[in-house]
């Protein structure tokens, strides 16, 4: 992922948390991904129970009241790291959706680009680092989840409502629907990428692998 995407996708992540303590005050998207980049190295460079939010707020160079009116503990801002590069992806899927593209383009942009994320090491490494403080932070996989998995599964679900009252597919149960879409696309890369045995994505591999699980999935939704 180039530097220049990724700062893309910091601001545009930085705008979907919550809005400044100040009200009337417009959001200072440059400030919120500063904030989100600077935790995410720190994340990345300590252990999860040594870094403090006085830490986390130097770091990014904004002050402590700054830091705590946007996110309330350490815990909101690791998930809200974890989360840059996710929510685009499925945000993107809408807006194809909804401006009449097909859903079988949707879901195999969707699903190639959802594994790249997946897969980037930064990611990968963040994952690492909620696993190992899990012993200490039992609730920090619970607020990802919410955050990040059901978010984004809600999401998705969405582009299948949208798509079924488009008559593209026949499908009673979105979100069931897109749970299943989702732990189809990861195949065995989820499993390389837990094991630490990938080293890279193969695009060819990669896309024909994605382009066969949508044309499995629309069987199983297709019309009838």
């Amino acid at each position: 992922m180039s530097r220049d995407r990724e700062q893309k996708i910091l601001a545009v992540e930085a705008s979907n948390q919550m809005p400044s303590a100040r009200m009337g005050r417009p959001v200072d998207l440059a400030k919120e991904a500063k904030i989100l980049e600077a935790a995410k190295t720190a994340f990345l460079e300590n252990p999860y129970d040594r870094i403090s939010m006085d830490a986390l707020a130097a770091r990014a160079g904004v002050s402590k009241v700054t830091l705590y009116a946007k996110y309330k503990s350490k815990d909101q801002l690791f998930v809200a790291a974890m989360s840059v590069g996710c929510s685009p992806i499925y945000e993107q899927a809408k807006l194809e959706v909804e401006a009449g593209k097909p859903i079988t383009e949707t879901l195999e942009r969707l699903g190639i680009d959802f594994i790249k994320m997946m897969l980037h090491p930064e990611i990968s490494a963040l994952h690492g680092v909620m696993m190992q403080a899990l012993a200490t932070q039992p609730e920090l996989p619970r607020a990802f989840y919410e955050r990040v998995v059901h978010h984004s599964t809600m999401m998705l679900a969405d582009v299948l409502t949208i798509a079924d009252k488009r008559g593209e597919i026949v499908c009673d149960q979105p979100y069931l629907a897109a749970v299943q879409f989702i732990a189809m696309v990861q195949g065995e890369f989820r499993y390389k990428q837990e094991l630490g045995v990938t080293s890279g994505v193969d695009e060819q591999e990669l896309t024909l692998f994605v382009k066969s699980c949508v044309r499995v999935f629309l069987r199983g939704w297709g019309k009838a």
